[in-house]
Order: structure tokens, then sequence, then C-alpha cells
């Protein structure tokens, strides 16, 4: 399993902690801390719409153990 969590430091508590905890539960995790960059926060206007017109034509899937990837990675057009 893997999340990714923005936050700033001066939210940093031990709640967030918590919440790492219960995503996890008992298990090793890795925490990789790396600065984020500012470039991706000031999106232009056009980027930002175009970024979500795609998300919106193109919605994450969910592969469940009993599909069939190949099938799947078929109808992907890499043109």
């Amino acid at each position: 399993m893997q999340h990714t969590f923005r936050i700033n430091t001066s939210q940093l508590s031990p709640k967030f902690i918590e919440l790492i905890q219960s995503k996890f539960e008992s298990k090793d995790v890795k925490i990789v801390v790396e600065e984020v960059n500012e470039v991706n926060k000031n999106l232009n206007t056009a980027e930002r719409k175009r970024f979500l017109d795609h998300r919106k034509n193109h919605p994450s899937l969910h592969i469940s153990n009993k599909d069939d990837f190949n099938a799947i990675v078929d109808d992907v057009n890499l043109d």
C-alpha cells in the first residue's frame, strides 16, 4: 500500500503520526520527506483546465485481481 501526503511542516503533529499508524497498522514503513516544487502550485489557468479536462475524460480505474490486465492495457492508446 502507498499513500502520498502533502502537508506543510507547520501542520505536522502527533495526530499526523497517528493517521499514518492507522493506515498501516503494525507494518514497517518507509518515510521520505522532500520539499515540494513550488512551480506546481502556480499552474496557469489553461494548464489547470487541460489537466482537469483530462482527468474528467480519463478517470482512474480500479483493477481487481479478477480483471484481465492485458486486455485493459491493449485498450490504451499510446499515440
